[in-house]
């Protein structure tokens, strides 16, 4: 039976299981371009855990959590700031060669924070 159609768009259920445990599966409801391909649509909700993976760094790098909501333009400018904070260092991660952010928080005793790698190596005190 084909799923049914919405201006060239198809919902479809898509159901994962998981490799180390086969009784655990996991379902998403997608709502895709009528041609795309299921290797398609399991590539797109794989990059599910980037974005997540992402959004934690962001709360342990650059404050993204560290706000407190009392009206929408503040909110708006918190979140702007923070997640611009959070491109640039992601551009010098990887343009200085890191493999990976530290989780939230930073393991303790692991170093200093990219930020800090960052300063030191233009010259500038942290502080």
């Amino acid at each position: 039976m084909a799923p049914p159609s919405q201006g060239g768009w198809k919902r479809w259920l898509l159901v994962r299981r998981s490799i180390p445990d086969p009784d655990t599966v996991t379902a998403y409801v997608v709502f895709t371009p009528a041609l795309a391909t299921l290797s398609e649509q399991v590539e797109v909700a794989g990059m599910r855990w980037t974005v997540e993976e992402s959004i934690q760094t962001a709360k342990g790098e650059v404050g993204l959590d560290h706000y407190e909501v009392r009206s929408y333009p503040g909110w708006y400018r918190h979140m702007t700031l923070a997640m611009w904070a959070a491109a640039v260092l992601s551009v010098l991660r990887k343009e200085m060669g890191d493999a990976e952010a530290l989780p939230k928080g930073g393991a303790p005793g692991s170093g200093p924070s990219s930020l800090a790698r960052f300063k030191a190596h233009r010259g500038l005190r942290s502080g």
